[in-house]
């Protein structure tokens, strides 16, 4: 039937795909289906009765379909479903890709309905613990036939479960071949077959015979409970562990982990551990291509902090790698698209505390797999010097806004330059702090020993302000090891006299690098000595094989943490999300819309890890050991290494007519000189020296660990010194 009829019929259905519509609001998405709602009811008394049923749908009203996760959509589906007090409704996968707190919601929500209205209630369901919860009878359907069938009472034991669903050796001899009637105790089953019209008297008779039985049977305790494993799944996993097991032996092995299994019943019932959101929020909004010329904006919010604070009066947008609690976040990809933490980063209540308001999310590259701005699923990140040209990658958005004058500043991350790439090709100020100076808890990771979070700014000052403010311990990062933090706006007059500076030979003259980019940062060097820096040649042979050592760990690092760990992984103390990792981990289904790059780190991750068994990834940690030795020699003599940050300018941005290749060597061709300081931890910042072409290009300064003022100084002595935008090539 039409749904206009079906619901005037007095039947509700919620498809698997939930059908909601991404462009209205959650409130508009109730109203549409209000007409024909219950006779003695308005629609504002329906509205107001639903949302006493469903009161999470309260805070999300002005939130458009599209901003919601999928268990806040599962929740609007089913609400707007029963929004015209149907009689009967179907529920078809209701549990489907929902995180477990909200498969909760929906199940005591749905059974305190049911109570109240002798709601009837058809589910084809896979979650055995969710259907034990709503239903007085089930039935175990395989290939459309009717294979068990069982009251859920009966149904109150793991071990009735295993059986029941076909894990138990016992399976076959459920039912007798000769009378295909149970036995060993089951009662005698029932087929009935009713012919249902679409008249309101017929499917009242229907409601009075599913009338719902005591629901004393389903204790809070029952409901807790974890799914157990099945047959199926035991025997895959044991042939991707390598043994070799009867189902007997399966099912000896299960009776032994059930006690074990039970522990985790427990975990279940207990309350997470989040720290407290603070700050009160809408849930903002994606922006049009009007507001959004450089498609360098995710979503537009407007969270303010404190009253007063160092912070005060700055824009401030977050890549959208940054946990914001009540605003979505993708990560520049697809698969997780519709993800809204509940939480913030500590970087979040940080800069809020210091009265700062946070504007938006910057778009950020798939899953931060790129140093060029044109791999995200919302479409390529322009430079805002010369549209068609990359912004830099992966924090592209936070780079082109900051360039662009939308925002004060902006925070980045950098797993192998994408602070200072971004900052380079754009003409702005973007510090990579030494490793662990500024916790990424809540930040959406790559791999531990090369995270990093920092920020992006026009000016140095505000640079400076900013990791004052977000720097330090929070006690959540295992990334974190004692950080050192200090006061770095008081470095800004120091001045570069005394300072003594090498300029590192194997940064220049690359087979990549462009001679005015080599050019214009020599020039630089130059002007810190005039104004009183000591600048002299150095030498790095390491800074040559240091990228080696990065890519092993780099793409098996993050397959492991990112795509097997579902971005959380095991083995660390700190900060969990949960529903990101349940979320993200959805990836598997539609592996197939992952960015180029990411799947090309996801092959060489695989592949090394899996055929060589990960020595790989701890040799290049060991070596990297030995490497960093070279550059602590030279930080014993020196205060600050100077290099190109990029050895090129922004590049086109490729199109779809661009062949495959152009597309992968796009993506990396440019972090030669940026991943080496990743992979060794030391701070590094990109400040603008030049314009060649209409683009900007990137000096780079390194320090020794928590040497940042050092690099404030000499940063913002060059800043005063000259207008970069009058250096030209």
């Amino acid at each position: 039937l039409p749904t206009h009829r079906r619901s005037l019929s007095g039947l509700g259905y919620v498809p698997q795909e939930r059908e909601i519509f991404p462009q209205l609001t959650v409130e508009e998405n109730l109203r549409i289906a209000l007409t024909g709602a219950s006779p003695a009811d308005s629609d504002e008394d329906s509205l107001r009765r639903t949302l006493r049923d469903f009161p999470q749908l309260k805070p999300l009203l002005d939130r458009k379909g599209e901003f919601l996760s999928g268990g806040e959509k599962q929740l609007l589906a089913i609400a707007r479903c029963l929004i015209a007090d149907p009689i009967m409704v179907l529920l078809d996968e209701p549990t489907e890709g929902v995180q477990p707190s909200i498969i909760s919601e929906i199940a005591s929500t749905l059974l305190r309905i049911r109570e109240q209205r002798g709601l009837s209630i058809l589910l084809v369901e896979q979650n055995f613990e969710f259907l034990t919860q709503l239903s007085d009878r089930v039935l175990v359907l395989e290939r459309g036939t009717i294979v068990n069938e069982a009251d859920a009472s009966e149904i109150t034991s793991a071990n009735f479960l295993s059986e029941f669903a076909g894990l138990g050796s016992a399976r076959n001899t459920k039912f007798d071949s000769t009378d295909n009637r149970r036995t060993a105790g089951y009662s005698t089953r029932k087929t009935i077959r009713k012919e249902i019209s679409s008249s309101k008297a017929n499917l009242e008779t229907v409601q009075k015979f599913d009338a719902p039985q005591s629901l004393s049977t389903h204790s809070a305790k029952e409901s807790m409970k974890v799914k157990r494993p099945n047959r199926q799944q035991m025997r895959q996993m044991a042939e991707n562990f390598g043994f070799t097991l009867s189902d007997n032996e399966l099912s000896n092995f299960l009776g032994v982990m059930e006690p074990y299994i039970q522990a985790y019943d427990e975990l279940q019932a207990l309350p997470d551990n989040q720290p407290p959101v603070r700050y009160p929020r809408t849930s903002g909004y994606r922006p049009d291509s009007k507001d959004n010329p450089l498609g360098a904006w995710y979503v537009k919010c407007d969270i303010r902090g404190a009253a007063g604070g160092a912070l005060k009066g700055k824009r401030i947008a977050l890549k959208d790698t940054v946990s914001l609690a009540g605003i979505p976040m993708m990560n520049g990809a697809s698969v997780l698209e519709g993800y809204i933490p509940n939480t913030d980063a500590t970087i979040v209540t940080r800069i809020l505390d210091a009265g700062g308001e946070i504007v938006g999310k910057a778009v950020c590259e798939y899953l931060c797999l790129s140093g060029g701005s044109h791999t995200s699923s919302t479409g390529a990140v322009h430079n805002p010097w010369k549209k068609g040209y990359m912004a830099g990658g992966s924090s592209s958005g936070s780079g082109a806004l900051v360039a662009a004058g939308e925002v004060d500043m902006a925070i980045g991350g950098d797993q192998g330059g994408s602070i200072r790439i971004p900052s380079s090709n754009c003409g702005c100020y973007g510090m990579k702090p030494t490793h662990g100076l500024v916790p990424y808890t809540g930040v959406f990771p790559i791999e531990q020993t090369i995270d990093h979070v920092g920020p992006i700014t026009s000016n140095v000052r505000d640079n400076a302000l900013l990791l004052e403010v977000i720097a330090g311990a929070d006690g959540l990062d295992p990334r974190q090891y004692k950080p050192v933090v200090d006061q770095y706006t008081r470095a800004l007059e120091s001045g570069v006299s005394g300072l003594r500076i090498g300029l590192l030979s194997e940064g220049f003259s690359r087979p990549e690098s462009e001679s005015d980019v080599d050019t214009l940062v020599r020039r630089g060097a130059n002007m810190l000595r005039d104004l009183g820096a000591t600048v002299d040649d150095v030498s790095i042979e390491a800074h040559l094989k240091a990228p080696v050592c990065w890519t092993a760990i780099a793409v098996e690092g993050l397959q492991d943490l990112m795509m097997h760990g579902n971005a959380a992984g095991t083995n660390y103390r700190g900060l969990f999300q949960p529903e990101l990792v349940e979320y993200f981990s959805n990836w598997r289904t539609r592996a197939d819309e992952l960015s180029a790059s990411l799947k090309v780190c996801m092959f060489l991750g695989e592949y090394f890890q899996t055929y060589y068994r990960g020595k790989f990834y701890g040799k290049a940690q060991n070596v990297a050991r030995r490497l960093r030795t070279e550059y602590d020699s030279v930080f014993s003599r020196y205060d600050l290494l100077l290099l190109p940050t990029l050895p090129m300018k922004a590049q086109p941005i490729p199109d779809d007519s661009d062949d495959f290749e152009l597309h992968i060597q796009r993506a990396f061709e440019m972090i030669g000189n940026t991943c080496p300081f990743n992979l060794f931890g030391f701070p590094a910042m990109s400040i603008p020296c030049g314009l060649s072409e209409g683009l900007p290009v990137g000096m780079m300064l390194v320090a020794n660990f928590y040497q940042e003022s050092t690099i404030y100084r000499a940063a913002h002595a060059f800043e005063n010194a000259v207008d970069w935008k009058t250096l030209r090539h």
